[in-house]
């Protein structure tokens, strides 16, 4: 009876860890979605904006 419980225990532990690297997987992506729509043009002037839009997305700072 005791070889089972140490058995299911740990298998949760595993199941834990799983989790836990999943969590930290999905926030890792989390953080990389959300610092490039920071870096859209949309949030900068709207010259730049306009810019950017009529260059078909490349860059280019000139005025």
């Amino acid at each position: 009876m005791t070889q089972s419980v140490d058995a299911q225990a740990a298998l949760i532990g595993e199941m834990e860890n799983l989790l836990d690297m999943a969590e930290t997987l999905v926030e890792e992506k989390e953080e990389r979605v959300t610092r490039s729509l920071l870096e859209l043009p949309v949030w900068g002037s709207p010259r730049d904006l306009v810019a950017a839009l009529a260059n078909g997305g490349e860059d280019d700072d000139s005025d």
